[in-house]
């Protein structure tokens, strides 16, 4: 049995199972590596590094990859590290094609490894969104918004995201475990149900997110040199990715982070991985599409309310519209969630909800 857990990154990087895994070429190799991921999460960040270096290889020789023009790119990368004295390690080469092996000493060594120390520092790692969603053992599903309005999404929980154009949100389809986790690229508009047993956590390039219920935006393309939240509501707290996975890991209570209360926002400088500050210059700066949710209805049919409800979250409502004909309410909201707002109206008809494959169905015996 190979003990993994010794290995470093340019072991992982001469493994074919992990090599496939990355790529994507394997559906046993990708159940294999996610459940030792699983089973061992202090390794993660030697795996990271070395699945870094297995996307820059495939990368780098992507374009052209012809035998002549990888035999003249890594004769070039020899010549470099003959320049600076070093001497490539080969052993590798037995394990695996002679182009990896000679590519993987050479960037371990040299130029490659250069290259990734400042990437780092200086701009956000490379798809982030596709490691993380890639790594987590837990099955998601994927909504893309491609279009240029923004798009409702009602979570397992009841919570829902508005988001943004270029976006894409991966999310399980129930929430289990201890914690309601979901992986954001680009940006979205979050109104997250409070639950204090299960904190949110929004992952977005290499940002944490943490909310026990509330209303706040969060900005993270990947093409982006910093990651933006701004609150409209609630208590947000935002942690860099790295050191609340080590917190994590470690059992820290202290993590280093900001905590953020409406109309204040958080940017996170990703060259110098500083987290700032701030209040929100503009109100509509969290999002200028952001449907307005102050809403009376005096005296007025339930099914013109819950027609509303629908409009204003983009969620389907299932109900029994001739049974509720005869209900009419007055109510008011303001900043309330959209379970909040179906407590209130249920409770006001004596009808009640469930959550049903992102639908929600309401079943009432209406009114006399």
């Amino acid at each position: 049995m190979i003990d993994y857990r010794t290995w470093e990154a340019e072991e992982f990087l001469a493994d074919e199972s992990f090599r496939q895994w990355v790529l994507g070429l394997s559906p046993e190799a990708t159940a294999f590596w996610e459940h030792w991921l699983d089973q061992n999460p202090d390794r993660m960040s030697v795996v990271n590094q070395a699945r870094e270096l297995v996307r820059a290889l495939r990368d780098y020789y992507r374009d052209d990859a012809t035998d002549e023009r990888l035999t003249h790119e890594l004769d070039r990368l020899m010549h470099r590290v003959a320049e600076r004295g070093e001497t490539p390690v080969v052993s590798l080469r037995s394990r695996f094609g002679w182009r990896w092996s000679v590519a993987a000493s050479v960037l371990l060594l040299v130029s490659i490894s250069a290259w990734f120390y400042f990437r780092s520092a200086q701009t956000p790692p490379v798809d982030s969104y596709r490691q993380l969603t890639t790594a987590t053992p837990v099955a998601l599903l994927e909504k893309i918004n491609g279009g240029n309005t923004p798009v409702n999404l009602l979570l397992s929980d009841g919570s829902v995201v508005t988001l943004g154009k270029n976006s894409r949100l991966s999310y399980p389809k129930q929430f289990d475990g201890t914690s309601r986790t979901v992986y954001l690229s680009g940006e979205a508009f979050f109104d997250v149900v409070k639950n204090p047993a299960k904190p949110f956590l929004i992952y977005a390039n290499t940002t944490v997110t943490k909310v026990l219920g509330t209303s706040f935006l969060v900005r993270a393309y990947g093409n982006e040199a910093d990651v933006r939240v701004m609150v409209k509501t609630g208590r947000v707290s935002v942690y860099a990715q790295q050191d609340y996975e080590k917190a994590q890991q470690t059992g820290i209570r202290n993590v280093r982070g900001v905590i953020l209360t409406p109309n204040q926002q958080m940017t996170y400088h990703l060259a110098d991985k500083h987290l700032e500050k701030a209040l929100v210059e503009e109100p509509a700066a969290l999002m200028a599409d952001r449907t307005n949710r102050e809403q009376t209805f005096d005296n007025t049919p339930v099914a013109q309310v819950l027609a509303a409800t629908e409009r204003t979250y983009g969620v389907k409502l299932l109900y029994d519209e001739e049974a509720l004909s005869a209900c009419a309410v007055n109510l008011t909201f303001t900043n309330e969630n959209l379970l909040e707002r179906l407590d209130v109206i249920c409770q006001t008809i004596g009808a009640s909800y469930e959550i049903v494959d992102g639908q929600i169905v309401i079943t009432g015996q209406g009114c006399q």
